[in-house]
């Protein structure tokens, strides 16, 4: 199994899932939407700007022997205190 990092969450998956999954974030552009306060906005603009661009971000993979994933799959969902 392999665990991919994104953002603040990691997904774990079989091998081949991760790598094209990888592969197709890879591939993909950034789309990033940008508020702009009142007061910094000339008269009548947008409260929005709209921005695609590449990506630089890299994208994490590690992998986990069988054992652990079984270990940390019958541990479940961690409990909140």
């Amino acid at each position: 199994m392999v665990v991919v990092e994104l953002g603040y969450q990691s997904y774990v998956m079989p091998t081949k899932d991760a790598i094209v999954l990888v592969d197709i974030l890879t591939n993909a552009e950034v789309y990033e939407q940008k508020y702009i306060s009142k007061e910094d906005r000339p008269i009548g603009g947008s409260e929005y700007t709209y921005h695609v661009y590449e990506s630089e971000r890299q994208h994490n993979m590690k992998v986990i022997s069988d054992s652990l994933y079984r270990m940390a799959k019958l541990a479940g969902k961690p409990t909140k205190e």
